[in-house]
């Protein structure tokens, strides 16, 4: 027989091939809890709300659930079973922050599996559906009763006449352990995790609205809610002043016949700015920055047009990509792009309007990097600051001071002590204790965890790792501590009875 190829093969017939149900737990792979968190928020800022409540729900002192409710507009009997299709290309506003519509499918069950949406119109009645994975054969919907939706809405943090509620049930990325330090441990990193993540993304979002977006928790055995944390916009543009004069500078990229504005920075060398440092990885976080509809897709990445180098940490791109969709793809998470090798090669050779060109502006951020970071040998080495301490404040201390690499790390940690004192000096243990008996008053109604009240573990710190790196527990040392001891420990007494 004959082999070869042949353009185009006539079909004989069709046949209808639903896709299988399994598909559900297919989609939304690559979102993590915060990028899945952060697709809800988009759908509630899309829905005009003012006030946006992310709230994790407890049973039994373990997490079960999470909320995510809005006073936006609210969707209708058709709005909401459109929402909850999947495979449904819904349509949007040019200034929408939706653009897939598999948002709300794909990051619900990257998380959980059921999902639950309630909602309701100034001018409508409630309504209520759910998915649930295993029961999803034929793509059968569950409509919920009205009656018990409504009780739910008029429930949320946010009472009005229309709003939203997404909660997600048989949560897989919860801890399950039954040691509460584990949970503590989880929902500490985890709002800062979404602070940090929310911030940076809907920064833009946050600074041009009078949106909110606060965060906490619920004892539903109690109905007590934490003090909920408030989500600040996190610029990663917000230097006071540029690392290089005549920065930021506009630069051309002339793809074709039109050209597309790219605006370069050069952060200040050794910031401590959690606008620069972010999550702790500013290397991690230089080059491009794509925005859509003053919502940032992605935060830093050179997608060819340079070579990642800790000597780059400072250079950031902001590029718009809005009017320019036909250039650039987005990942469904709406965590990743990808520009046209066009665009890309358009970057590396775009100039600004002083002449300056693209390579010229890596060069000036390599140089300010250098100049700006060159050890100061007149700091004494420090023990290394160990658990306890926020990982942002670690990387704080390592950035500034060198680090003495043949002592164990300090750690700063909690436990009962027998006598009223504030703190407790542990030289076997490498470990400062601080008395559990002041904690809730220093907290102040906050959870606690590991790495709480950064600000006055940082201080303790300095206050004592000259003590911890002494070969010797001498009398001056003894009585540097005896007299923080005592001040500290009426400070402590002062704070306690508020």
């Amino acid at each position: 027989m004959k082999s070869g190829w042949r353009g185009t093969i006539d079909a004989v017939g069709t046949r209808k091939l639903p896709p299988d149900p399994d598909v559900l737990g297919a989609i939304g792979l690559s979102h993590k809890l915060t990028s899945a968190i952060a697709d809800l928020v988009d759908n509630a800022v899309d829905a005009e709300a003012t006030h946006i409540s992310v709230r994790f729900v407890e049973v039994d002192r373990r997490l079960v659930s999470l909320l995510v409710s809005d006073d936006g507009k609210g969707m209708s009997d058709k709005a909401i079973d459109d929402a909850m299709t999947v495979g449904k290309r819904r349509t949007y506003r040019d200034q929408a922050l939706g653009h897939f519509g598999m948002g709300l499918k794909a990051a619900s069950f990257s998380q959980a599996d059921v999902l639950t949406v309630m909602s309701r119109t100034s001018s409508r009645r409630a309504v209520g559906r759910r998915w649930v994975r295993s029961h999803a054969k034929n793509f059968d919907c569950d409509v919920l009763d009205p009656v018990q939706v409504r009780t739910e809405l008029e429930a949320a943090p946010f009472r009005g006449k229309s709003g939203t509620i997404v909660r997600w049930d048989r949560i897989r990325t919860f801890p399950h352990s039954d040691d509460r330090r584990v949970t503590d441990d989880f929902l500490s990193k985890t709002f800062q995790e979404l602070r940090t993540h929310l911030g940076l993304v809907l920064h833009r979002v946050l600074k041009l609205s009078s949106i909110s977006i606060t965060l906490d928790v619920l004892d539903a055995d109690t109905g007590e809610t934490g003090a909920p944390q408030v989500v600040e916009a996190l610029d990663p543009f917000a230097y006071r002043r540029s690392g290089e004069l005549g920065y930021p500078k506009t630069f051309d990229c002339n793809v074709g016949d039109r050209s597309v504005a790219i605006r370069c920075h050069i952060w200040p060398p050794r910031s401590e700015a959690l606008a620069f440092r972010l999550d702790g990885k500013p290397e991690s976080r230089q080059g491009f920055y794509f925005y859509r509809n003053d919502r940032l897709l992605e935060a830093g990445h050179w997608k060819g047009a340079a070579v990642p180098s800790r000597r780059l940490q400072l250079a950031r791109v902001e590029v718009d990509i809005s009017d320019d969709l036909d250039l650039f793809s987005m990942s469904m998470e709406k965590n990743t792009v990808h520009p046209k090798p066009e665009f890309v090669r358009a970057a590396s050779r775009a100039k600004a309007r002083d002449g300056t060109t693209f390579i010229e502006y890596l060069e000036s951020a390599e140089r300010v990097y250098r100049k700006g970071n060159q050890p100061n040998r007149a700091r004494k080495e420090v023990v290394p600051p160990g658990p306890g301490l926020a990982p942002s404040v670690k990387s704080a201390i390592m950035s500034e001071l060198p680090i003495h690499e043949g002592r164990a790390p300090m750690e700063i940690r909690w436990k009962s002590l027998s006598e009223p004192k504030f703190f407790e000096i542990d030289r076997a243990q490498n470990t400062l204790w601080i008395n559990t008996a002041y904690r809730q008053a220093l907290l102040a109604g906050r959870r606690g965890g590991l790495n709480d009240l950064p600000v006055m573990k940082a201080l303790l710190y300095l206050l004592t790792e000259d003590v911890f790196a002494g070969a010797a527990y001498g009398p001056r040392d003894k009585d540097n501590v005896e007299v923080w001891q005592s001040i500290l420990t009426a400070a402590a007494d002062v704070e306690a009875l508020g």
